[in-house]
Protein backbone atom coordinates (compact mmCIF):
# COMPACT_ATOMS: atom_id res chain seq x y z
CA UNK A 1 0.00 0.00 0.00
CA UNK A 2 1.51 3.39 -0.97
CA UNK A 3 2.05 5.99 1.76
CA UNK A 4 2.29 9.67 0.82
CA UNK A 5 3.60 12.16 3.40
CA UNK A 6 2.31 15.74 3.49
CA UNK A 7 3.67 18.49 5.74
CA UNK A 8 0.83 20.98 5.34
CA UNK A 9 -2.64 21.12 6.80
CA UNK A 10 -5.14 18.33 6.29
CA UNK A 11 -7.09 18.96 3.11
CA UNK A 12 -7.22 15.59 1.32
CA UNK A 13 -8.06 17.57 -1.79
CA UNK A 14 -8.07 16.25 -5.29
CA UNK A 15 -4.38 16.97 -5.86
CA UNK A 16 -3.28 14.94 -2.82
CA UNK A 17 -5.75 12.15 -3.47
CA UNK A 18 -4.87 11.99 -7.16
CA UNK A 19 -1.18 11.60 -6.33
CA UNK A 20 -1.93 8.74 -3.96
CA UNK A 21 -4.25 7.02 -6.43
CA UNK A 22 -1.61 7.19 -9.14
CA UNK A 23 0.82 5.50 -6.77
CA UNK A 24 -1.63 2.60 -6.49
CA UNK A 25 -1.48 2.16 -10.27
CA UNK A 26 2.32 2.26 -10.26
CA UNK A 27 2.57 -0.30 -7.47
CA UNK A 28 0.01 -2.58 -9.12
CA UNK A 29 2.00 -2.46 -12.36
CA UNK A 30 5.36 -3.00 -10.70
CA UNK A 31 4.39 -5.78 -8.30
CA UNK A 32 1.65 -7.45 -10.38
CA UNK A 33 -0.79 -7.26 -7.48
CA UNK A 34 -4.08 -5.52 -6.74
CA UNK A 35 -3.58 -2.26 -4.80
CA UNK A 36 -7.08 -1.06 -3.86
CA UNK A 37 -6.07 2.02 -1.83
CA UNK A 38 -3.30 4.21 -0.46
CA UNK A 39 -2.67 6.33 2.61
CA UNK A 40 -2.16 10.08 3.06
CA UNK A 41 -0.28 11.00 6.22
CA UNK A 42 -0.29 14.64 7.33
CA UNK A 43 2.68 15.15 9.62
CA UNK A 44 1.41 18.45 11.05
CA UNK A 45 -1.61 16.82 12.71
CA UNK A 46 -0.49 13.17 12.49
CA UNK A 47 -3.75 12.36 10.73
CA UNK A 48 -4.02 9.46 8.30
CA UNK A 49 -6.50 9.52 5.41
CA UNK A 50 -7.31 6.38 3.44
CA UNK A 51 -7.69 7.05 -0.29
CA UNK A 52 -9.49 4.32 -2.25
CA UNK A 53 -8.51 3.87 -5.89
CA UNK A 54 -12.00 4.64 -7.16
CA UNK A 55 -12.58 3.53 -10.74
CA UNK A 56 -14.29 6.71 -11.96
CA UNK A 57 -11.67 8.98 -10.39
CA UNK A 58 -8.86 6.90 -11.90
CA UNK A 59 -10.59 7.15 -15.26
CA UNK A 60 -10.68 10.94 -14.92
CA UNK A 61 -7.00 11.05 -14.03
CA UNK A 62 -6.07 8.92 -17.01
CA UNK A 63 -8.12 11.15 -19.33
CA UNK A 64 -6.40 14.22 -17.90
CA UNK A 65 -3.04 12.51 -18.36
CA UNK A 66 -3.89 11.71 -21.98
CA UNK A 67 -4.83 15.33 -22.61
CA UNK A 68 -1.52 16.57 -21.18
CA UNK A 69 0.40 13.92 -23.12
CA UNK A 70 -1.41 15.03 -26.28
CA UNK A 71 -0.11 18.57 -25.87
CA UNK A 72 3.42 17.28 -25.19
CA UNK A 73 3.38 15.09 -28.30
CA UNK A 74 1.91 17.93 -30.31
CA UNK A 75 4.86 20.12 -29.33
CA UNK A 76 7.43 17.66 -30.62
CA UNK A 77 5.45 17.03 -33.79
CA UNK A 78 5.24 20.75 -34.47
CA UNK A 79 8.97 21.14 -33.83
CA UNK A 80 9.78 18.22 -36.14
CA UNK A 81 7.62 19.50 -38.98
CA UNK A 82 8.88 23.06 -38.67
CA UNK A 83 12.48 21.88 -38.53
CA UNK A 84 12.01 20.02 -41.81
CA UNK A 85 10.38 23.05 -43.39
CA UNK A 86 12.95 25.53 -42.12
CA UNK A 87 16.16 23.72 -42.97
CA UNK A 88 18.84 26.33 -43.42
CA UNK A 89 16.97 28.99 -41.43
CA UNK A 90 17.76 30.20 -37.95
CA UNK A 91 16.26 28.09 -35.18
CA UNK A 92 13.16 29.77 -33.88
CA UNK A 93 12.10 31.35 -37.18
CA UNK A 94 8.39 30.48 -37.33
CA UNK A 95 9.27 27.33 -35.42
CA UNK A 96 6.42 27.57 -32.98
CA UNK A 97 3.82 29.60 -34.84
CA UNK A 98 1.25 27.00 -33.77
CA UNK A 99 0.40 26.95 -30.07
CA UNK A 100 1.37 23.76 -28.28
CA UNK A 101 0.18 24.71 -24.79
CA UNK A 102 -3.38 24.35 -23.51
CA UNK A 103 -5.34 27.62 -23.21
CA UNK A 104 -4.87 29.52 -19.95
CA UNK A 105 -7.52 29.14 -17.27
CA UNK A 106 -8.00 32.93 -17.05
CA UNK A 107 -9.07 32.82 -13.42
CA UNK A 108 -7.32 35.51 -11.38
CA UNK A 109 -7.53 33.73 -8.03
CA UNK A 110 -6.34 30.39 -9.43
CA UNK A 111 -3.53 31.94 -11.46
CA UNK A 112 -2.17 33.96 -8.54
CA UNK A 113 -1.79 30.78 -6.51
CA UNK A 114 -0.29 28.70 -9.33
CA UNK A 115 3.33 27.60 -8.89
CA UNK A 116 3.86 27.82 -12.65
CA UNK A 117 2.58 31.39 -13.01
CA UNK A 118 5.88 33.01 -14.07
CA UNK A 119 6.67 30.30 -16.60
CA UNK A 120 3.13 30.24 -17.97
CA UNK A 121 3.03 33.99 -18.52
CA UNK A 122 6.50 33.98 -20.09
CA UNK A 123 5.52 31.32 -22.65
CA UNK A 124 2.27 33.11 -23.35
CA UNK A 125 4.16 36.31 -24.14
CA UNK A 126 7.37 35.06 -25.79
CA UNK A 127 6.20 31.98 -27.66
CA UNK A 128 2.49 32.52 -28.29
CA UNK A 129 2.77 36.34 -28.51
CA UNK A 130 -0.61 36.88 -26.89
CA UNK A 131 -1.78 40.48 -26.49
CA UNK A 132 -4.12 40.65 -23.50
CA UNK A 133 -5.68 43.87 -22.19
CA UNK A 134 -9.14 42.73 -21.09
CA UNK A 135 -9.14 39.17 -19.71
CA UNK A 136 -9.47 38.48 -15.95
CA UNK A 137 -5.70 37.84 -15.81
CA UNK A 138 -4.65 40.84 -17.93
CA UNK A 139 -3.20 42.69 -14.93
CA UNK A 140 -1.22 39.63 -13.82
CA UNK A 141 -0.02 39.12 -17.38
CA UNK A 142 1.22 42.69 -17.60
CA UNK A 143 2.89 42.47 -14.18
CA UNK A 144 4.86 39.37 -15.19
CA UNK A 145 5.81 40.32 -18.77
CA UNK A 146 5.62 44.09 -19.32
CA UNK A 147 9.33 44.48 -18.52
CA UNK A 148 10.42 42.29 -21.46
CA UNK A 149 11.55 43.85 -24.73
CA UNK A 150 10.90 42.34 -28.20
CA UNK A 151 14.59 41.41 -28.45
CA UNK A 152 14.43 39.55 -25.14
CA UNK A 153 11.25 37.75 -26.16
CA UNK A 154 12.87 36.66 -29.43
CA UNK A 155 15.93 35.43 -27.54
CA UNK A 156 13.83 33.25 -25.23
CA UNK A 157 11.76 31.85 -28.09
CA UNK A 158 14.84 30.97 -30.14
CA UNK A 159 16.76 29.26 -27.36
CA UNK A 160 13.71 27.48 -25.99
CA UNK A 161 13.14 26.12 -29.50
CA UNK A 162 16.74 24.91 -29.65
CA UNK A 163 16.27 23.10 -26.34
CA UNK A 164 13.16 21.43 -27.74
CA UNK A 165 15.02 20.29 -30.84
CA UNK A 166 17.67 18.62 -28.71
CA UNK A 167 14.98 17.18 -26.47
CA UNK A 168 13.23 15.69 -29.50
CA UNK A 169 16.38 13.79 -30.46
CA UNK A 170 16.71 12.49 -26.91
CA UNK A 171 13.07 11.37 -26.97
CA UNK A 172 13.70 9.49 -30.19
CA UNK A 173 16.48 7.50 -28.52
CA UNK A 174 14.37 6.99 -25.39
CA UNK A 175 11.55 5.41 -27.40
CA UNK A 176 13.95 2.73 -28.58
CA UNK A 177 13.74 1.10 -25.16
CA UNK A 178 10.15 0.10 -25.99
CA UNK A 179 10.32 -0.13 -29.76
CA UNK A 180 13.67 -1.78 -30.43
CA UNK A 181 14.96 -5.15 -29.23
CA UNK A 182 18.16 -5.17 -27.21
CA UNK A 183 20.34 -6.76 -29.90
CA UNK A 184 19.15 -4.29 -32.51
CA UNK A 185 19.79 -1.34 -30.21
CA UNK A 186 23.24 -2.71 -29.40
CA UNK A 187 24.15 -2.39 -33.07
CA UNK A 188 23.45 1.35 -32.63
CA UNK A 189 25.90 1.47 -29.72
CA UNK A 190 23.29 2.40 -27.10
CA UNK A 191 22.71 -0.93 -25.34
CA UNK A 192 24.44 -4.01 -23.92
CA UNK A 193 22.32 -7.07 -24.79
CA UNK A 194 22.24 -10.57 -23.31
CA UNK A 195 23.94 -9.63 -20.03
CA UNK A 196 23.86 -11.76 -16.87
CA UNK A 197 25.01 -11.07 -13.32
CA UNK A 198 28.48 -12.25 -12.30
CA UNK A 199 27.82 -13.79 -8.90
CA UNK A 200 31.53 -13.98 -8.02
CA UNK A 201 31.90 -10.21 -8.00
CA UNK A 202 32.52 -8.48 -4.67
CA UNK A 203 32.07 -4.70 -4.75
CA UNK A 204 35.10 -2.75 -3.45
CA UNK A 205 34.97 -1.13 -0.04
CA UNK A 206 33.66 2.46 -0.07
CA UNK A 207 36.16 5.29 0.29
CA UNK A 208 34.58 6.32 3.58
CA UNK A 209 31.92 5.23 6.03
CA UNK A 210 29.58 7.86 4.65
CA UNK A 211 30.12 6.88 1.01
CA UNK A 212 26.60 5.50 0.81
CA UNK A 213 25.10 8.95 1.26
CA UNK A 214 27.21 10.37 -1.56
CA UNK A 215 26.07 7.97 -4.23
CA UNK A 216 22.94 7.83 -6.28
CA UNK A 217 23.03 4.05 -6.17
CA UNK A 218 22.89 1.69 -3.21
CA UNK A 219 23.80 -1.59 -4.94
CA UNK A 220 26.64 -2.56 -7.28
CA UNK A 221 26.64 -5.45 -9.77
CA UNK A 222 28.98 -6.78 -12.41
CA UNK A 223 27.43 -7.95 -15.68
CA UNK A 224 29.06 -10.18 -18.27
CA UNK A 225 27.88 -11.56 -21.58
CA UNK A 226 25.83 -14.75 -21.36
CA UNK A 227 27.97 -17.83 -22.12
CA UNK A 228 25.83 -18.92 -25.06
CA UNK A 229 25.98 -15.46 -26.68
CA UNK A 230 28.75 -14.02 -28.77
CA UNK A 231 29.08 -10.29 -28.89
CA UNK A 232 31.47 -7.55 -29.82
CA UNK A 233 33.57 -5.67 -27.32
CA UNK A 234 31.55 -3.59 -24.86
CA UNK A 235 33.89 -0.70 -25.66
CA UNK A 236 32.70 -0.47 -29.27
CA UNK A 237 29.49 1.43 -28.56
CA UNK A 238 28.64 4.92 -27.32
CA UNK A 239 28.45 3.97 -23.62
CA UNK A 240 31.25 4.77 -21.19
CA UNK A 241 32.03 5.14 -17.50
CA UNK A 242 29.79 7.65 -15.76
CA UNK A 243 26.91 7.25 -18.20
CA UNK A 244 23.43 6.92 -16.76
CA UNK A 245 21.74 3.62 -17.66
CA UNK A 246 18.50 1.72 -17.20
CA UNK A 247 18.47 -2.02 -16.61
CA UNK A 248 15.62 -4.12 -17.96
CA UNK A 249 14.53 -7.73 -18.30
CA UNK A 250 13.27 -8.17 -21.84
CA UNK A 251 10.35 -8.25 -22.53
CA UNK A 252 8.65 -8.32 -19.13
CA UNK A 253 10.28 -5.64 -16.97
CA UNK A 254 11.45 -2.56 -18.84
CA UNK A 255 13.40 0.07 -16.86
CA UNK A 256 13.46 -2.18 -13.80
CA UNK A 257 16.12 0.02 -12.18
CA UNK A 258 18.48 2.82 -13.10
CA UNK A 259 22.01 3.78 -12.21
CA UNK A 260 25.48 4.54 -13.58
CA UNK A 261 28.32 2.67 -15.24
CA UNK A 262 31.23 2.68 -12.79
CA UNK A 263 33.63 0.35 -14.63
CA UNK A 264 33.78 -0.84 -18.23
CA UNK A 265 36.06 -3.33 -19.98
CA UNK A 266 35.69 -5.16 -23.32
CA UNK A 267 33.91 -8.06 -21.58
CA UNK A 268 32.50 -6.70 -18.29
CA UNK A 269 30.49 -3.76 -17.06
CA UNK A 270 30.02 -2.75 -13.42
CA UNK A 271 26.88 -0.77 -12.68
CA UNK A 272 25.69 0.99 -9.55
CA UNK A 273 21.89 0.94 -9.29
CA UNK A 274 19.23 2.25 -6.94
CA UNK A 275 17.33 -1.04 -6.42
CA UNK A 276 18.41 -4.52 -5.46
CA UNK A 277 18.37 -7.00 -8.33
CA UNK A 278 17.09 -10.07 -6.54
CA UNK A 279 16.91 -12.85 -9.12
CA UNK A 280 14.20 -14.85 -7.34
CA UNK A 281 12.01 -11.76 -6.98
CA UNK A 282 12.49 -10.91 -10.66
CA UNK A 283 11.54 -14.46 -11.65
CA UNK A 284 8.36 -14.22 -9.60
CA UNK A 285 7.46 -10.91 -11.26
CA UNK A 286 7.95 -12.61 -14.63
CA UNK A 287 5.77 -15.55 -13.46
CA UNK A 288 8.70 -17.96 -13.76
CA UNK A 289 8.97 -20.39 -10.81
CA UNK A 290 12.45 -20.09 -9.36
CA UNK A 291 12.42 -23.79 -8.47
CA UNK A 292 12.23 -24.71 -12.15
CA UNK A 293 15.46 -22.89 -12.90
CA UNK A 294 18.91 -24.23 -12.25
CA UNK A 295 20.87 -23.19 -9.19
CA UNK A 296 23.71 -20.97 -10.42
CA UNK A 297 25.78 -21.73 -7.34
CA UNK A 298 25.73 -25.48 -7.87
CA UNK A 299 28.25 -25.32 -10.71
CA UNK A 300 31.64 -23.76 -11.20
CA UNK A 301 30.18 -21.05 -13.40
CA UNK A 302 30.01 -17.57 -11.91
CA UNK A 303 27.08 -16.63 -14.15
CA UNK A 304 23.47 -16.59 -13.04
CA UNK A 305 21.76 -17.37 -16.35
CA UNK A 306 18.24 -17.50 -15.00
CA UNK A 307 17.59 -13.84 -15.84
CA UNK A 308 19.01 -12.14 -18.93
CA UNK A 309 19.29 -8.36 -18.71
CA UNK A 310 19.64 -5.51 -21.15
CA UNK A 311 21.54 -2.38 -20.13
CA UNK A 312 20.43 0.72 -22.02
CA UNK A 313 21.90 4.19 -22.06
CA UNK A 314 19.50 6.50 -20.25
CA UNK A 315 19.16 9.26 -22.82
CA UNK A 316 16.93 11.47 -20.69
CA UNK A 317 18.57 11.03 -17.29
CA UNK A 318 19.56 14.66 -16.90
CA UNK A 319 16.82 15.78 -19.27
CA UNK A 320 16.34 19.33 -20.43
CA UNK A 321 14.01 20.55 -17.68
CA UNK A 322 16.74 22.18 -15.60
CA UNK A 323 18.32 23.80 -18.66
CA UNK A 324 14.93 25.16 -19.72
CA UNK A 325 14.16 26.39 -16.20
CA UNK A 326 17.53 28.14 -15.88
CA UNK A 327 16.87 29.87 -19.21
CA UNK A 328 13.43 31.01 -18.05
CA UNK A 329 14.83 32.34 -14.77
CA UNK A 330 16.60 35.09 -16.71
CA UNK A 331 13.31 36.56 -17.89
CA UNK A 332 11.18 36.50 -14.73
CA UNK A 333 10.11 39.87 -13.37
CA UNK A 334 12.03 39.22 -10.14
CA UNK A 335 15.00 37.68 -11.95
CA UNK A 336 18.59 38.88 -12.32
CA UNK A 337 18.21 42.03 -14.41
CA UNK A 338 21.95 42.59 -14.73
CA UNK A 339 22.53 39.08 -16.06
CA UNK A 340 19.63 39.51 -18.50
CA UNK A 341 21.28 42.63 -19.87
CA UNK A 342 24.69 40.97 -20.19
CA UNK A 343 23.56 37.67 -21.71
CA UNK A 344 20.55 38.67 -23.79
CA UNK A 345 21.05 42.37 -24.55
CA UNK A 346 24.82 41.85 -25.00
CA UNK A 347 25.70 44.77 -22.74
CA UNK A 348 29.52 45.01 -22.65
CA UNK A 349 31.08 43.84 -19.38
CA UNK A 350 32.66 46.50 -17.17
CA UNK A 351 36.26 46.57 -15.88
CA UNK A 352 38.22 48.70 -13.44
CA UNK A 353 40.96 50.81 -14.97
CA UNK A 354 43.53 49.56 -12.47
CA UNK A 355 43.95 46.65 -10.08
CA UNK A 356 43.90 47.23 -6.33
CA UNK A 357 46.98 46.52 -4.22
CA UNK A 358 45.93 42.96 -3.27
CA UNK A 359 45.31 41.97 -6.89
CA UNK A 360 48.55 43.55 -8.02
CA UNK A 361 50.44 41.56 -5.39
CA UNK A 362 48.81 38.30 -6.50
CA UNK A 363 49.64 38.86 -10.17
CA UNK A 364 53.24 39.74 -9.31
CA UNK A 365 53.54 36.56 -7.24
CA UNK A 366 52.46 34.41 -10.21
CA UNK A 367 56.01 34.12 -11.54
CA UNK A 368 55.23 30.80 -13.27
CA UNK A 369 52.91 32.55 -15.75
CA UNK A 370 54.12 34.09 -19.00
CA UNK A 371 53.22 37.65 -19.99
CA UNK A 372 50.11 36.69 -21.96
CA UNK A 373 48.83 34.59 -19.06
CA UNK A 374 49.46 37.46 -16.65
CA UNK A 375 47.50 39.81 -18.90
CA UNK A 376 44.57 37.37 -18.78
CA UNK A 377 44.85 37.22 -14.99
CA UNK A 378 44.89 41.04 -14.75
CA UNK A 379 41.73 41.24 -16.84
CA UNK A 380 39.95 38.82 -14.52
CA UNK A 381 41.10 40.74 -11.44
CA UNK A 382 39.57 43.99 -12.75
CA UNK A 383 36.27 42.51 -14.00
CA UNK A 384 32.96 43.67 -12.57
CA UNK A 385 30.83 41.16 -14.50
CA UNK A 386 32.76 38.52 -16.38
CA UNK A 387 35.95 37.97 -18.35
CA UNK A 388 36.48 35.47 -21.16
CA UNK A 389 39.86 33.76 -21.52
CA UNK A 390 40.36 32.32 -24.99
CA UNK A 391 43.25 30.15 -26.08
CA UNK A 392 44.21 27.19 -28.20
CA UNK A 393 44.72 23.79 -26.54
CA UNK A 394 48.00 23.68 -24.62
CA UNK A 395 48.31 27.44 -24.12
CA UNK A 396 47.87 27.16 -20.35
CA UNK A 397 44.22 28.09 -19.71
CA UNK A 398 43.92 25.47 -16.96
CA UNK A 399 47.06 26.78 -15.27
CA UNK A 400 45.75 30.36 -15.40
CA UNK A 401 42.37 29.35 -13.95
CA UNK A 402 44.01 27.44 -11.09
CA UNK A 403 46.25 30.42 -10.34
CA UNK A 404 43.28 32.82 -10.38
CA UNK A 405 41.37 30.59 -7.95
CA UNK A 406 44.29 30.57 -5.51
CA UNK A 407 44.66 34.33 -5.84
CA UNK A 408 40.97 35.04 -5.22
CA UNK A 409 40.91 32.83 -2.13
CA UNK A 410 44.04 34.59 -0.82
CA UNK A 411 42.13 37.86 -1.20
CA UNK A 412 39.28 36.53 0.93
CA UNK A 413 36.92 35.71 -1.94
CA UNK A 414 34.80 32.62 -2.45
CA UNK A 415 34.86 30.81 -5.78
CA UNK A 416 32.34 28.74 -7.70
CA UNK A 417 34.19 26.48 -10.16
CA UNK A 418 31.86 25.08 -12.77
CA UNK A 419 31.81 23.65 -16.28
CA UNK A 420 29.47 21.65 -18.47
CA UNK A 421 31.40 18.40 -17.91
CA UNK A 422 32.75 16.65 -14.83
CA UNK A 423 36.12 16.11 -16.49
CA UNK A 424 36.67 19.84 -17.05
CA UNK A 425 35.88 20.62 -13.40
CA UNK A 426 38.13 17.84 -12.14
CA UNK A 427 41.06 18.88 -14.36
CA UNK A 428 41.17 22.19 -12.48
CA UNK A 429 40.90 20.44 -9.12
CA UNK A 430 43.79 18.15 -10.05
CA UNK A 431 45.85 21.28 -10.62
CA UNK A 432 44.90 22.59 -7.18
CA UNK A 433 45.24 19.32 -5.28
CA UNK A 434 48.29 19.30 -3.04
CA UNK A 435 49.14 22.91 -3.86
CA UNK A 436 46.63 24.81 -1.70
CA UNK A 437 45.96 25.28 1.99
CA UNK A 438 42.24 25.97 1.75
CA UNK A 439 39.20 23.70 1.64
CA UNK A 440 37.43 22.54 -1.52
CA UNK A 441 33.92 21.14 -1.74
CA UNK A 442 33.22 18.98 -4.79
CA UNK A 443 29.50 18.42 -5.36
CA UNK A 444 27.99 15.90 -7.75
CA UNK A 445 27.51 12.21 -8.35
CA UNK A 446 30.56 10.43 -6.93
CA UNK A 447 30.45 7.87 -9.74
CA UNK A 448 31.24 10.62 -12.27
CA UNK A 449 33.94 12.41 -10.27
CA UNK A 450 37.61 11.64 -10.93
CA UNK A 451 38.90 9.18 -8.29
CA UNK A 452 41.84 11.45 -7.42
CA UNK A 453 39.56 14.32 -6.35
CA UNK A 454 36.86 12.33 -4.62
CA UNK A 455 38.48 13.32 -1.33
CA UNK A 456 36.83 16.73 -1.78
CA UNK A 457 33.28 15.27 -1.87
CA UNK A 458 30.95 15.18 1.14
CA UNK A 459 31.00 11.38 0.88
CA UNK A 460 34.71 11.29 1.77
CA UNK A 461 34.22 13.24 4.99
CA UNK A 462 33.13 12.11 8.40
CA UNK A 463 29.37 12.12 8.57
CA UNK A 464 28.00 15.22 10.29
CA UNK A 465 26.05 14.48 13.47
CA UNK A 466 24.81 18.03 14.11
CA UNK A 467 23.51 20.91 12.02
CA UNK A 468 26.56 22.96 13.01
CA UNK A 469 28.92 20.27 11.73
CA UNK A 470 26.99 20.02 8.46
CA UNK A 471 27.09 23.80 7.99
CA UNK A 472 30.82 23.77 8.68
CA UNK A 473 31.40 21.10 6.01
CA UNK A 474 29.25 22.82 3.37
CA UNK A 475 29.85 26.52 4.04
CA UNK A 476 33.45 26.75 5.25
CA UNK A 477 35.27 25.69 2.02
CA UNK A 478 35.95 28.85 -0.04
CA UNK A 479 35.91 26.86 -3.30
CA UNK A 480 32.84 24.92 -4.44
CA UNK A 481 33.16 22.85 -7.61
CA UNK A 482 30.29 21.30 -9.57
CA UNK A 483 28.84 21.03 -13.08
CA UNK A 484 26.50 23.61 -14.60
CA UNK A 485 23.58 21.16 -14.49
CA UNK A 486 23.88 21.02 -10.69
CA UNK A 487 23.26 24.75 -10.36
CA UNK A 488 19.77 26.20 -9.97
CA UNK A 489 18.79 29.86 -10.29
Amino acid sequence: MPLELKTGRVVAGMEHRAQTMLYTLLMAERYKADVPSGLLFYTHTEEVVKVPAARLELKGLILARNEIAGYMVRRHRVVGVKRAQNTGHQAGDDLDSESFLPPTIDDERTCKRCYALDTCMLYRKAVERVEDHSSPIADIYALKTAHLTPTQLDFFKTWEALISLEEQDLMRFKKELWTMAAKERETKGRCFACMVIDTSYCPPAPIAASQKEGKIHQHTYKFIRKVTEEGTSLLNGHMSCGDAVTISVEPDLLALTRGFITELTPTEVVVGVDHELNINNILSLCNVPATLSHDPFSSSSSQDNRVVFRIDRDELFSGMARIRENLAQLFYVDGDTRRLQLVVDLMPPEFEDNMDDDATEQVSAATHLNEHQKEAMKKVMTAHDYALILGMPGTGKTTVIATIIKALVSMGKTVLLTSYTHSAVDNILLKLKGNVDFGILRLGNVDKIHPHVQEFTPAARQRASTVEQLEHQLITPPVVATTCLSIDK
